[in-house]
């Protein structure tokens, strides 16, 4: 392919690379940026029903406590209740026996006198203090009956109210139930969003990554064709072929043979694979394969005394 042929190509090669960069990454971003929206929208969901699930927490232990008041008040009125018809069967049983002795024996003082000093037709007097007892009985009873289905009718309010109560408190029960279960599937949907999030800005990355080393080889194709394109002009300044000058022997015939199979124009480096770095520190121009064979063996001495054979990786090999 001629040179401007390739190096066209290349052009057009990495003009093609940004422009599918630029598309693809256009088209993935809404992908990433929808998901973002969903995670974020979750999280709110989850926020806001946390804040129901702590108001449902405060209501319903207030519900609790109010409940719990209404039930220690209903236990204290059933045990009143209950001490108020002991009471109550104990003091009929106690003023019938008193009317009884009290008709028999006699009672108050003045009954008392009128009875002792009575000539056996005392039963009228007996007849009234019996039925004097009687009424005084009668009122106590009334008030008892009266304090006791107070407490009856008061035990009956709360135990309505306990009933309405203990049903608030289920509902609330049933409701934060509810609400936790809801927050347990909007914490494991926002668990599976955010990996899909994750994967989708795994696989943008890897093809940004993709793209600028596409871009980057685009652009190195390009300078090499363009560095090709333009040929280094060749040295023509090396000194002249000594008198009787033969190829060195012994250990650099030996890494030339290692090196470049003991060729003075191998690429990269001439017969001893000189760095362009190494064979400029020499003070020589260009590169060591453009140089005369007799130049690259005075350079390569020269580099020996001046570094050691440990700049050929080679040397060991070579009994160095």
């Amino acid at each position: 392919m001629p040179t401007r042929t390739l190096v066209r190509a290349c052009l057009a090669l990495a003009v093609l690379v940004g422009t599918t960069s630029a598309t693809v990454g256009t088209g993935s971003a809404g992908p990433i940026e929808d998901k973002r929206a969903e995670a974020s929208r979750i999280a709110a969901q989850l926020d806001a029903g946390a804040n129901q699930v702590t108001q449902l927490s405060k209501q319903t232990g207030r519900a609790k406590d109010q409940l719990g008041a209404t039930e220690a008040a209903l236990a204290q009125a059933t045990v009143a209740a209950n001490a108020a018809d002991t009471h109550l069967h104990q003091t009929q049983s106690r003023l019938a026996d008193e009317a009884v002795d009290a008709y028999v024996h006699g009672g108050s003082a003045g009954l008392l006198s009128a009875l002792t000093s009575g000539n056996g037709s005392d039963l009228p007097v007996r007849k009234q203090y019996a039925s004097l007892a009687a009424g005084q009985d009668q009122q106590a009873l009334d008030e008892m009956r009266a304090a006791r289905q107070d407490l009856a009718a008061r035990r009956t309010s709360l135990r309505r109210i306990a009933g309405v109560r203990a049903a608030a408190v289920s509902q609330l029960d049933k409701r934060t139930a509810a609400l936790n279960s809801a927050q347990s599937n909007e914490k494991a949907l926002l668990g599976k969003v955010q990996g899909e999030l994750a994967t989708l800005v795994a696989a943008d990355q890897a093809r940004r990554d993709a793209e600028a080393a596409a871009r980057s080889k685009a652009a190195a194709l390009a300078a090499a064709a363009s560095h090709r394109s333009t040929p280094t002009p060749t040295f023509t300044g090396w000194p002249p072929m000594p008198a009787g000058w033969q190829p060195l022997g012994g250990t650099f015939a030996c890494i030339r043979q290692m090196e470049s199979s003991d060729n003075y124009s191998a690429a990269g480096g001439g017969a001893y694979q000189f760095l362009d770095s190494t064979w400029h520190s020499l003070g020589q121009p260009g590169t060591a394969s453009d140089a005369p064979p007799w130049v690259q063996d005075a350079m390569a001495v020269a580099l020996q005394q001046r570094s050691g054979w440990s700049q050929w990786t080679t040397a060991p090999l070579c009994g160095r």
